[in-house]
């Protein structure tokens, strides 16, 4: 089985100097984090045994040396390149990416803009990325879609194949406040993107649950236990804190580089190591520090601050802004408080090599991360996890991911410099026992979830959640072998029924009931079946008598309306009740009703004659799904010593006489003579009464990938209509 990584770089960037191809490993914690992974594959018990990298490799290559590069990072990289032209690049990493979603998901809308052009360029990148997929997928390949560049990819991907598809979002999916003020289309399609996955994966709970509380009040789809119900698959979402691999921080032998923490005379070290942005709170940083110099003059000459800013997106004014506060508040710091034998802060502007940084953390008393909002910060991790002598205290920032795994430390509101200024001055006095105690706890848990584990747990639940989802899709799924079946049935049958509900089934539901009445189309089906004198229709709907004979009325189909209640005969005219009823007990329902009327916005109340319907489609979507257990708890006491039960819906609860429901109806008009062919298709709750009464040789189809009393499924309404189509066809 091979595992098929695709992001936006590849592990390797690509570049052409004086004529010849230079390939370098690519910066980064996911290169780094996933190469470890990578490199025990097949050394395992595993099913993931190769690989292959999908993405930009990092220049602009021209189309004559495309298949060079090509062959080259295959062969020396287990990569194949997404080549991409350096102006859509530009588009969309430096344009959406860059100015649209990463401040937004970071929490600084005033830095972000949305522009429609960069996000048809994101869109356009995304299919790219998806053409050049498919002509690389194999039948048996896992997917797993890394990151915001690519969040779009995995419902094109969907469209297309049925292999399993994993995402990894690697930044912090923000609030639904924050998400919301997005452009209406981009953030609809990027939710819808996300769930084409069998399996979203996040840093920490909070960014799992933003982003199912995003969709829940955006596409108004509710989740059970993480899982959504796709037309065509479960999407699970969960979470992975992302990991390092522990062993190779904590035994690399950093030589020739000093790694020993300054002795006893010489000023204690504080590290800051961060990539240049806003959203890692650098100035902040600096200034808290000032903040402890000015309130601890005794720490003077005692104690420095090792500032390591790593270069980043030169070519963005916003990071230049930042660029610039940087040197001058450094001048500052040190202008006001160093002397001839002290500076405080140590600046380096570049990225150190591996080992240096090492041994830089080793040499550090106090490494000092105040991130404003972080996915993780490997950074983090790696401090603790390079401590030999599990000596040093870690201050971080309660806004990054790595926070919820590392509560021996520090943790601090970054936004607050005075909380910057004493997390450094407890720091540096917290006894070495306990910084001890503290770091073994960490390094104990850093190491049991190294980053394979990460990758490995991710890999195995995407595998599992796939095969449960196409299993239960396939177990029932009306395939192609089973719909010849049904039309051969259909075909040789003397006589024949169709039970069919209304909404969900014949018509798409809608967002305002009163709006689904029937196209031309769907009419001129029904006639086109009960014109057939071997073929009887009855249309089965929660939805009252009036209704149904305003839409239907005119054509010779058998109508029951309020679930039963009201019948009217093919060819007759005139409804009348299936037995004698009783609407009493509405005197007790309706005061109930109307008071959760009031406390839910939107909602309102359509009374029958023996029904009364509570509809929420136009209420806040959050509010109403938090009060509708309320409300059909409320409704079940009180309908247990009345002769009424409740039935949901979408987005409406009703309730209605005991003892009518679709299953009693099926059997009325069943018993009326003997069929030899026998087809129920519903959508809804109340339909499962219906399949649960079918006899054993009759057809029961239901709408939507469910658990179902139902024989077989179909995907989604229009292939209902197309099944009966088929029917009146012959196909």
């Amino acid at each position: 089985m091979r595992l098929l990584i695709v992001s936006n770089r590849l592990p390797v960037s690509v570049s052409k100097q004086n004529g010849e191809f230079t390939m370098t490993k690519s910066a980064g914690g996911l290169v780094s984090g996933l190469s470890d992974y990578l490199a025990s594959l097949g050394k395992g018990t595993s099913d993931v045994s190769e690989y292959i990298w999908m993405g930009w490799p990092g220049s602009n290559i021209e189309k004559e040396e495309e298949d060079y590069v090509r062959q080259k990072v295959q062969q020396e990289f287990r990569a194949s390149p997404v080549f991409l032209s350096k102006k859509l690049m530009d588009k969309v990493y430096l344009g959406f990416c860059n100015r649209t979603i990463w401040p937004l998901f970071h929490y600084f809308p005033n830095y972000a803009r949305f522009e429609l052009e960069y996000w048809h360029e994101y869109k356009r990148m995304n299919e790219v990325f998806r053409d050049e997929l498919l002509k690389e997928i194999r039948e048996d390949d896992i997917l797993w879609v890394h990151d915001y560049h690519l969040m779009l990819l995995p419902a094109m991907l969907r469209e297309k194949v049925s292999n399993p598809i994993g995402f990894f979002l690697h930044i912090p999916f923000p609030s639904y406040e924050m998400f919301r003020m997005l452009h209406k289309e981009s953030r609809t399609e990027i939710l819808e993107g996300l769930l084409g996955a069998d399996l979203v994966g996040f840093h920490t709970h909070d960014y799992a649950q933003h982003f199912l509380r995003c969709v829940l009040r955006i596409l108004g789809m509710e989740n059970h236990m993480g899982k959504i119900a796709m037309p065509d698959h479960t999407a699970e979402v969960s979470t992975f804190p992302m990991g390092i691999d522990f062993q190779k921080f904590h035994t690399m032998d950093v030589s020739p580089h000093p790694s020993e923490k300054p002795g006893r005379g010489k000023p204690k070290m504080v590290l800051s190591v961060d990539r240049l942005d806003y959203s890692k709170g650098i100035i902040n940083r600096l200034k808290g520090f000032e903040l402890f110099l000015k309130k601890h003059p005794e720490w003077h000459g005692k104690v420095c601050l090792n500032m390591v800013v790593v270069p980043s997106r030169t070519g963005v004014g916003s990071y230049r802004k930042i660029k610039s506060q940087l040197d001058e508040l450094v001048g500052q710091v040190n202008g006001n408080f160093g002397n001839m034998t002290w500076t405080p802060v140590i600046y380096q502007y570049t990225s150190l090599p591996h080992k240096e940084l090492i041994a830089q953390y080793r040499m550090s008393h106090v490494a000092l991360l105040t991130p404003l909002r972080d996915g993780m910060n490997l950074v983090a991790k790696e401090y603790i996890a390079s401590l030999t002598d599990h000596k040093g205290v870690l201050i971080i920032s309660e806004f990054a991911g790595a926070a919820k795994e590392m509560s021996e430390s520090v943790v601090i509101n970054p936004n607050n410099i005075d909380e910057i200024a004493d997390a450094i001055a407890e720091a540096l006095t917290i006894p070495v026992r306990d910084q001890v105690r503290g770091n073994r706890i960490m390094q104990r848990r850093l190491k049991r979830y190294d980053v394979t584990k990460w990758a490995s747990d991710f890999v195995s639940v995407l595998l599992k959640t796939s095969k449960v989802s196409r299993e239960s899709a396939s177990r029932k799924l009306l395939n192609a072998a089973t719909r010849k079946e049904l039309l051969d049935n259909y075909r040789r049958a003397g006589s024949r029924i169709i039970l069919v509900n209304y909404d969900g089934t014949l018509v798409p539901y809608s967002k305002y009931p009163s709006s689904a009445e029937p196209t031309e189309g769907l009419r001129s089906l029904l006639s086109g079946l009960e014109s057939d004198a071997n073929t009887d229709i009855v249309i089965i709907s929660g939805r009252g008598k009036d209704e149904l004979e305003e839409w239907l009325g005119d054509l010779s189909l058998n109508l029951t309306a309020e679930h039963g209640s009201w019948i009217r005969d093919s060819g007759k005219k005139g409804w009348r009740l299936l037995k004698p009823l009783s609407s009493e007990w509405k005197e007790e329902v309706l005061p109930t009703l109307e008071m959760y009327t009031d406390r839910l916005p939107g909602s309102y109340i359509q009374e029958r004659d023996y029904s009364v319907a509570w509809h929420y489609h136009k209420a806040d979507i959050e509010h109403a799904s938090q009060l509708v257990k309320e409300v059909n708890d409320h409704l079940l006491s009180i309908v247990t010593n009345i002769s009424a039960h409740v039935l949901h819906g979408s987005k409406v609860i009703e309730v209605s006489n005991s003892g009518i429901n679709k299953g009693e109806l099926a059997m009325h008009w069943l018993s009326r003579k003997e069929y030899d062919f026998i087809l129920a298709i519903g959508a809804g709750w109340s339909d499962e009464l219906l399949f649960q009464t079918m006899p054993d040789h009759a057809w029961s189809v239901r709408v939507g990938l469910t658990q179902t009393a139902a024989r077989f499924v179909v995907r989604e309404q229009g292939d209902a209509i197309h099944l009966l189509e088929s029917l009146r066809q012959g196909e």
